[in-house]
């Protein structure tokens, strides 16, 4: 039933491809943050709403600012492993990829009265620098043979009922490479609509059918992604007697997106009867920069030394989008007049609408001994929003319809993340963290079951005026992935693939106190 419910979802998708290349899924990886910052924070799984006194909580709740009692630098390089598994008719597929970045680096200026108080204004302070929010490097390969259906079958199924002439973007690419062709003769400049069938194909006076019942045939597609997405912090704060901590943080976001899709597909060598086309890749390319702003702001409050109490609110980021994109076919000598077919590169730019996002949290101090750490937080991702650039009455109609697929979509999604740390002496620090992120998809659609986790451990060293924080997190997704959609094929001929995803971070922060 969720397959059925996800057609709609699916259209988008196609759509998007035909139209502009952003589809309800690109609105979710410009929305969705998965935050590292320093080791510190990361191997406390990120709860560091009530904390504060590490840089990364500037992106998590700016109120941590005031916390500070010194100045401070700090940056973090980190390594990141990202290994995937893909379970597609029963058949693994295997990648992995390595990415070394800096995933943090900024200065915390704290400024106190030349008589130290502990009433009123305790300390002011400033900060400027970058946290990193979310990684795209990943590989992930899916792999089946002797399936019952192609890609060129979402193709029709989306081309159906259009006239030659009117054919756009990837669906007029596989026209033009001889892939669909009309059941009726028509020429290519014909506006009358037309059905069509694919190249896998054959057709009788009854319309197309299916040959490769016997032995089907082999696909093998490989999805590269890689960039990331962060933000430059700018950020003040107040500690007011010791109990009362205010921050703010104007944050100037960045977003850099390239994926690469090649999917492959051949008739089974067993099939000998079959002798039109037997193979085909198409390549599919996607380029996206975006640049933004947001405004965060939070509070902490510590009615006795050992608890704080916080919440923070971060307003959507307006960003601005750019984006590339174009397809291409590979087509085996002699099947059509050339053995490569392509579109232009289209281009294409829109103003995007991310989500508010609500965060609640506290916080367990133990003196010297150690601390517990929680945070709650809340993200409507039915409230993204496409929105158009100029005043073309059209892209805004599209784009309207966009946002009611957003609507129809997506849902809130709850996250809980957990750190707790203990000090065995004076300079040593252990850490453990954990969070879960639930589904922000509705419970008519495929993903809406899936769960993301993190695991997360550390430790930290403090020595005079210098520390260094080592930190380790392991990030698992699970998803469950379409290839394609046609309405003509049965749900058995075209099956989901599982998708996993294990994210190993390791990151060293080193910092100095002044």
């Amino acid at each position: 039933m969720k397959r059925i419910f996800s057609i709609l979802t699916l259209f988008v998708l196609a759509l998007g491809i035909t139209m502009y290349g952003q589809t309800t899924d690109d609105a979710l990886r410009l929305s969705l943050a998965r935050p590292a910052g320093t080791a510190r924070s990361m191997s406390l799984g990120n709860a560091m709403g009530a904390l504060g006194g590490d840089f990364t909580s500037l992106s998590i709740n700016p109120a941590g600012i005031a916390v500070y009692r010194s100045s401070e630098f700090a940056f973090t390089p980190a390594l990141h492993l990202n290994q995937s598994s893909t379970n597609y008719y029963g058949n693994t597929g295997e990648d992995e990829k390595l990415k070394l970045s800096i995933q943090q680096i900024g200065y915390v200026g704290t400024f106190k009265p030349v008589r130290e108080v502990s009433s009123g204004i305790v300390s002011t302070h400033f900060a400027i620098g970058y946290n990193r929010n979310n990684s795209f490097n990943r590989n992930s390969y899916f792999m089946a043979n002797g399936v019952q259906s192609s890609l060129m079958d979402e193709v029709v199924y989306f081309a159906d009922n259009t006239a030659p002439s009117s054919l756009q973007s990837r669906q007029r690419l596989f026209y033009d490479a001889y892939l669909i062709d009309p059941m009726a003769e028509q020429d290519e400049n014909a506006t009358i609509p037309s059905a069509y069938y694919h190249a896998f194909e054959d057709i009788d006076e009854e319309g197309p059918y299916w040959p490769h019942q016997q032995y089907g045939i082999d696909q093998r597609r490989l999805v590269e992604e890689q960039g990331n997405a962060g933000e430059f912090v700018l950020s003040g704060g107040l500690n007011i007697s010791n109990m009362l901590y205010l921050g703010a943080t104007l944050g100037i976001a960045t977003h850099s997106y390239e994926r690469t899709l090649n999917h492959y597909e051949q008739v089974n060598p067993n099939n000998t009867d079959w002798n039109y086309l037997d193979h085909y890749t198409l390549t599919e390319e996607l380029r996206s920069n975006a640049i933004g702003a947001n405004l965060k702001v939070g509070i902490i409050y510590k009615p006795i030394n050992a608890i704080r109490i916080a919440t923070a609110v971060h307003l959507p980021t307006f960003y601005s989008v750019d984006e590339e994109y174009a397809y291409s076919v590979d087509l085996p000598n002699g099947f059509a007049e050339y053995q490569n077919y392509s579109t232009p590169q289209y281009e294409f730019s829109y103003n995007f609408t991310t989500p508010f996002k609500f965060i609640q949290s506290v916080g367990l101090v133990f003196g010297n001994k150690g601390l517990l750490s929680a945070d709650y937080e809340f993200t409507d991702y039915s409230s993204m929003k496409f929105k158009a650039k100029g005043t073309n009455l059209d892209i805004r109609d599209d784009l309207s319809f966009f946002n009611q697929q957003i609507n129809d979509t997506f849902r809130g999604s709850h996250n809980l993340r957990v750190g707790a740390e203990v000090k065995p002496s004076e300079v040593l620090s252990l850490r453990g963290g954990w969070g879960m992120l639930t589904s922000p998809y509705k419970s008519n659609f495929l993903n809406t079951d899936d769960t993301h986790y993190t695991y997360s451990l550390g430790m930290g060293f403090r020595m005079n005026n210098m520390f260094v924080d080592l930190g380790y997190m392991l990030r698992q997704e699970k998803s469950t992935y379409s290839l394609y959609y046609s309405g003509f094929v049965s749900e058995e001929d075209q099956q989901t693939a599982d998708l996993k995803y294990n994210n190993h971070q390791v990151a060293l922060t080193l910092g100095w106190r002044f």
